[in-house]
């Protein structure tokens, strides 16, 4: 694979010391002519019902070239109907995808083909939250898995004075039965005060360009890893690998640099997380980091990141005071440069089709949060130079 050279991040390749958090402007600029045309946008209204479930929360979204089939989860935890993933009708070609998202509004039965209820181990769907217990499940991201035609699929886990459930990755079949939960990776597990922030799990999932490797994102830090980034400084998160030949026992875990609050309210307050991961190769990830505060919308940027020369950090059970070198990451769009209005709540992004200049084309879907007042918003960019 043809690839251009990524500036390096100074801070990124220097061993660094985890209590001393990344600065505001911890990461490089894009100088490589990477750039990112809007090539179609539109959005369903919220509050609209599909197959007896609310159509909404979407968080993640993935494409299947080889079938040209879409996917996308709802992080509804069995709250506005079943746990579920929906397949959608997007098109397989650039020409049908253009089609597709070229109108201004659309119902859920313009874009849904089909709702798939993921199922426990013992062929039930999950129960609401309210009486769900350690069965509660918050659904994040998605992926399709190439060797199995399984989906993979992210639930954040919970970690507060009610529930402590461990975040994991969970493998489905297509029409949503169980198969597997994948090992929960060291640091990650819940305990009440350590392991994930209440709210901030799992976000993100993906397999690495030669899907031998599922890959992870938390959104933010752990409680062990220090605090939440702030107005003037970052914080770390961590990406977390985990290897089919091994089992998918854990591979590796990176620390990642997120940036501080690029959002305040009046109080200094706000928040910024990952939402989600996509390959470039088997060193290369494309990061989706957002960010938001009261009355101020969302901040939502698309970072590269390097994890050649990151330290694994899997036995290093706080990041706090140690030394490691985390992944570098470029910037390379800031979503309030591409004329979009009010910058939606993107949460999941996918390749989709290649263009027949053979630019790629990557796709993004929003989490609306079950907001009647707020669409579910779809986006396709064309990509040069990545």
């Amino acid at each position: 694979m043809l690839r251009r050279m990524v500036p390096a991040v100074c801070a990124g390749l220097a061993l660094a010391v985890a209590a001393t958090l990344p600065a505001a402007a911890a990461t490089s600029t894009n100088t490589n002519a990477v750039s990112f045309q809007k090539l179609a946008q539109f959005g369903v209204p919220g509050s609209l019902s599909f197959d007896g479930s609310t159509f909404g929360g979407l968080s993640g979204i993935n494409y299947d070239s080889a079938t040209g089939t879409w996917r996308a989860i709802s992080d509804d935890s069995s709250d506005h109907g079943p746990a579920r993933f929906y397949y959608l009708s997007l098109g397989s070609t650039a020409n049908g995808l253009n089609t597709a998202l070229a109108q201004d509004t659309a119902s859920p039965a313009t874009v849904a083909a089909g709702v798939v209820p993921l199922q426990r181990a013992d062929g039930t769907y999950y129960p609401p939250s309210a009486t769900a217990g350690q069965d509660t499940v918050h659904p994040e991201g998605i992926a399709y898995d190439p060797t199995t035609g399984n989906v993979f699929w992210a639930d954040e886990g919970a970690n507060n004075t009610l529930l402590a459930i461990d975040p994991t990755v969970r493998e489905a079949g297509t029409d949503g039965s169980y198969v597997a939960t994948l090992p929960v990776s060291g640091a990650l597990h819940s305990t009440g005060t350590s392991g994930i922030r209440d709210g901030e799990g799992l976000s993100g999932v993906a397999f690495s360009s030669n899907g031998q490797v599922a890959v992870s994102t938390v959104a933010g830090p752990l409680l062990q890893d220090g605090p939440n980034p702030t107005a003037t400084t970052g914080g770390y998160a961590r990406i977390v690998l985990q290897n089919r030949l091994l089992g998918f026992r854990p591979l590796a875990q990176y620390a990642y640099p997120l940036d501080a609050l690029p959002l305040t309210d009046a109080n200094g307050n706000g928040t910024n997380e990952i939402a989600d991961i996509l390959p470039v190769d088997t060193t290369h990830y494309l990061v989706l980091e957002h960010g938001t505060a009261a009355g101020k919308g969302n901040s939502v940027r698309l970072y590269e990141i390097d994890t050649t020369n990151a330290t694994n950090v899997t036995t290093l059970t706080s990041l706090a005071g140690a030394t490691f070198t985390p992944v570098s990451k470029t910037l390379l769009v800031d979503f309030a440069t591409l004329h979009l209005g009010n910058v939606a709540n993107f949460s999941g992004l996918t390749w989709g089709p290649t263009l027949p200049n053979g630019e790629k084309t990557l796709v993004l879907v929003s989490d609306n949060n079950f907001d009647s007042h707020t669409s579910t918003q779809f986006l396709a960019l064309a990509v040069s130079g990545l």
